[in-house]
């Protein structure tokens, strides 16, 4: 007795007896086997089955596409020999020796266990071709790994005949008993990094398969795990509950393992797609704060670690720009003119920061505040931070005499000990700077109009020497129990101490 099976990616395998004689195969409905294949002919090919001899001869009935018999073209009748495979189309024939009925337990049938070997697995990806190449055309084009994984168990469970499919992520291994699933088998295939089929559950002990496997009906299982080079990625565990139809086979398990490496190669590239969005989301959230330079400097440094800078502290200087009475200013200009002249104050006064090293930490309505030495610490960051606020008084000249209005503005600028670092989820995270020093540079802001850079103490002795300064004296900040000690930085060449005497700070400055 000879049985014909025959599988395709579109539906369940199909078994045949074959019966003497003539069976014919085809596109048209009259064929004894019909194939819903558009590849196939309406009368492709026929079998002959000699009944007295016991022999199965394959011909091609002069088909477009051919038939093919172990990936050969056929030419001439060809005698078939048991696990031949016939290809018409996108269908796979396998002529198989065995009895029609589905047979009874075997006592000294055991579980089968094959390690899971770069053998093994190109043993099946050949031994399955035609659905391997079906199968990763549906599953090239999913970008999310659920659903892939979904589409993996749809496609194995329809190949296979299956009646319950599912992969598991090595992430929810911990949790296999919840799965309906013998975990036993599924321990088995994960420790000895094993393909392992079960043809017949009823001829295992129970204490190889467990509890569940009665409980849930399961006739035959399979259960292979999807290897990622060393690691063990997920398990796919595939069963029938089902009487009729026949037990896994040796080529059902060669199925497996050919859909587990291309599951394999799944999570792969979802993973890297995974990845490539993180890293550009990351960069687009930095390239909001920092120049590009710096931006691709922090991005390389989280993909190292991980995660952005947290919140720690460290020295940094702040910088506060504001522009001076700008609600009179949108009143002069008008909505749509106020709007554009902002947008290019913006724009270049960004431009500057970033030109500086410096990190546009966020807009402030009509202003922005600015971070020098956070998070990546710079030893110059308090000259960096003047040296912009001095290239922005000069450009907010040059946008003044464009739009044809005095825009003025003032600048607060402080140095200090601070809390600096990302704060908020990975999808949605800003940059936070807490402490002292930024109450101080917003109060020296709004007493720097109009067109002045006034600095805090610690900010004077470091850039003492490379900018020409004037004391202005003690200053008041709100919530602050002690005054601050104000100066203002001067355009123009730096000048020495001596040479300066005549600017020292008039009294009346304190009271600004």
């Amino acid at each position: 007795m000879w049985l014909l099976t025959i599988r395709s990616h579109l539906d369940e395998p199909r078994e045949y007896a074959l019966k003497p004689g003539r069976t014919s195969i085809g596109r048209k409905s009259d064929n004894d086997i019909v194939l819903q294949d558009e590849s196939a002919s309406r009368q492709h090919a026929e079998l002959i089955y000699d009944l007295k001899d016991n022999t199965v001869v394959v011909r091609d009935l002069r088909s477009v596409n051919g038939t093919f018999v172990n990936r050969e073209r056929l030419a001439h009748p060809r005698l078939l020999s048991p696990y031949d495979q016939i290809r018409i189309g996108q269908h796979v024939l396998t002529v198989t020796p065995g009895p029609v009925e589905p047979r009874p337990a075997r006592p000294n049938e055991s579980m089968e266990t094959q390690p899971f070997t770069r053998d093994l697995v190109l043993e099946s990806l050949d031994h399955h071709a035609v659905l391997l190449y079906e199968v990763a055309s549906r599953l090239n084009t999913i970008i999310d790994l659920n659903t892939a994984l979904r589409e993996v168990s749809k496609l194995m469970q329809t190949a296979m005949g299956a009646d319950k499919c599912e992969v598991v992520l090595a992430e929810r291994f911990d949790h296999l008993s919840a799965l309906g699933f013998p975990t036993s088998i599924a321990r088995l295939a994960i420790n000895q990094r094993s393909a392992v089929i079960i043809p017949d559950m009823a001829a295992q002990p129970s204490s190889a398969v467990g509890q569940s496997a009665p409980l849930l009906r399961i006739r035959t299982a399979l259960c292979v795990p999807v290897m990622i080079g060393e690691e063990i990625a997920a398990l796919i565990y595939v069963y029938k509950t089902r009487l009729q139809g026949s037990p896994f086979s040796q080529s059902d398990l060669q199925l497996a393992v050919a859909i587990s490496h291309q599951a394999a190669l799944t999570i792969q590239r979802t993973r890297l797609l995974v990845r490539i969005r993180r890293e550009q989301r990351l960069r687009q959230l930095l390239q909001r704060f920092l120049s590009t330079g710096e931006a691709e400097a922090l991005s390389q440094e989280y993909l190292k670690c991980g995660r952005l800078p947290r919140l720690a502290e460290q020295n940094a200087t702040v910088l506060f720009a504001d522009i001076r009475d700008s609600t009179h200013l949108a009143e002069r200009l008008g909505a749509r003119r106020f709007g554009e002249m902002l947008d290019r104050y913006y724009q270049e006064m960004t431009e500057i920061i970033f030109r500086h090293s410096g990190m546009l930490n966020k807009y402030l309505g009509d202003g922005l505040l600015a971070v020098f030495g956070a998070p990546r610490p710079q030893p110059d960051a308090a000259e960096r931070a003047v040296s912009a606020a001095l290239a922005m008084l000069d450009q907010i000249e040059a946008i003044s005499k464009a739009e044809g209005e005095p825009i003025e503005i003032g600048i607060g600028i402080n140095s200090g000990s601070c809390m600096a670092g990302y704060v908020g989820t990975e999808e949605r995270a800003e940059f936070a700077v807490l402490g002292d020093i930024v109450n101080v540079a917003d109060r020296l802001e709004t007493l720097a109009r109009p067109n002045r850079v006034l600095i805090g103490p610690d900010t004077y002795q470091a850039v003492a020497k490379k900018f020409t300064t004037r004391p202005i004296g003690l200053v008041e900040v709100k919530g602050r129990t002690q005054l601050v000690d104000a100066f203002e930085v001067l355009r123009g060449r730096f000048t020495s101490p001596d040479s300066r005497a005549s600017l020292s700070a008039a009294p009346e400055a304190v009271a600004m």
